[in-house]
């Protein structure tokens, strides 16, 4: 372990990727400026992982400039998610996001020793789990078929005879269908979730983007990662007759599961 021992130079700023226990190992290989080192920071019985970087970099005009340049951004974000990886894989680990600056040390010790308990009590959480995203997609179309048949297997509707009449009835059974489709599929998730969380120390949903109609972050113990993996395979086939196209990706540090003591 490289332990931090210097203040940074003029015009540079303490740079923290994670929080972790004591002990931990220095990550190998570069951080976001790759001309610094990466080092360990312990006070409070806590350990930041941190380097040095430029001011500029990440402040005023050119700072602005850079995190507006995919260029710039995508490979320093990278790195930063690179090592809280590398942490994640031996200690617990209670991530921050890309960019997190401070003046100097005795800032950082300052900020570790307000929030101690907090941060303490989300690596005692975390520890020995992995965070696993799950989203789904819904094809409405797909959807709505899929219930019109259950409705029509059930007995719960009848289409006339005449083929003429059954195909206006089927029209406006399916605007029917259509009007209450989100509350349907909220309803028909339900289930689908809390078999997928009991297998979890901890669940939260996540803001919804694009076309999904769930996501939800879990916090897999590691000895039920093959379990949850099986499950949400056995899901995908289960549910695909129903519209549903579900994603798992994973295992990521664990944001989601640490935002209560940010």
């Amino acid at each position: 372990m490289v332990q931090a021992s210097d203040q940074p130079a003029v015009g540079e700023a303490v740079y923290v990727y994670c929080f972790s226990l004591p002990g931990i190992s220095t990550p190998p290989g570069p951080g976001v400026d790759e001309y610094q080192p990466i080092t360990i920071h312990t006070t409070h019985n806590l350990s930041a992982v941190v380097c040095w970087v430029s001011l500029d970099d990440f402040t005023g005009e050119s700072g602005e400039s850079n995190l507006q340049d995919i260029a710039w951004l995508g490979p320093r974000a990278c790195r930063h998610a690179i090592v809280v990886e590398q942490v994640m894989a031996d200690a617990p680990v209670f991530p921050l996001p890309f960019g997190t600056l401070f003046s100097s040390l005795p800032a950082l010790d300052q900020a570790i020793a307000h929030r101690f308990s907090e941060v303490s009590a989300a690596l005692e959480r975390v520890a020995g789990c992995q965070e696993w995203s799950v989203e789904a997609t819904l094809d409405r179309f797909k959807a709505i078929d899929y219930r019109l048949e259950e409705d029509l297997r059930s007995g719960r509707v009848k289409l006339p005879e005449a083929i003429g009449r059954r195909h206006l009835e089927e029209q406006k059974l399916r605007r029917q269908l259509s009007l209450d489709l989100d509350a349907w599929i909220n309803d028909y998730l339900n289930p689908v979730k809390d078999d997928l969380a009991s297998l979890a120390h901890g669940f939260r949903p996540r803001r919804l983007t694009d076309n999904k109609v769930s996501h939800w972050a879990f916090l897999i113990p590691i000895n039920q990662v093959e379990t949850f993996r099986v499950k949400t395979e056995q899901m995908t086939i289960a549910h695909e007759s129903a519209g549903l196209s579900f994603r798992v990706t994973g295992p990521w540090p664990p944001y989601t599961f640490c935002q209560t003591a940010s």
